[in-house]
């Protein structure tokens, strides 16, 4: 499980393991969420990016089970090379475990998907409603190093 799920993960069953340990007693106040830094924010959106690429590729290696390893091999390049911001980005997420946060990190993963969706319609001439060709999972993969990168702030 990925830091970024497990953070999510980690926030929502602490969460769930609150209110049945208590259901009858009125909620604690929870203590604010840590605002997040610009820096810890572009940790996240890196995090939520792997994670939404990491799932294509798993479809596509499943749709396509003859380009899986074609695929595979760019993508693993990709992840590498971002492998330092993803290590900071599972501390930044196992100490940001709020509901708050959980609420912050799905608007970010919203926003990165929706991101990740523009620049494959855009850049990459995929279609969103359609389901992706051999070709568009290959050119994806191979380019993902084109991504547009989040400079440090």
């Amino acid at each position: 499980m990925t830091a970024f799920k497990y953070g999510f993960f980690l926030a929502v069953s602490v969460s769930c393991q609150a209110v049945q340990a208590a259901p009858m007693q009125e909620a604690a106040p929870q203590a604010p969420a840590a605002q997040l830094s610009a820096q810890d924010e572009r940790l996240i959106r890196i995090q939520a990016r792997k994670d939404i690429v990491d799932e294509f590729i798993s479809v596509c290696g499943k749709m396509y089970p003859a380009a899986r390893d074609e695929m595979q091999k760019p993508h693993d390049a990709w992840v590498q090379a971002q492998k330092q911001d993803l290590d900071k980005a599972a501390i930044v997420m196992l100490t940001h475990t709020s509901r708050e946060d959980a609420k912050l990190a799905t608007r970010l993963l919203g926003e990165e998907h929706q991101k990740l969706q523009d620049w494959a319609r855009n850049d990459l001439g995929m279609l969103p409603d359609a389901p992706p060709k051999a070709s568009d999972c290959l050119n994806l993969a191979n380019k993902l190093d084109m991504l547009p990168s989040y400079p440090q702030p």
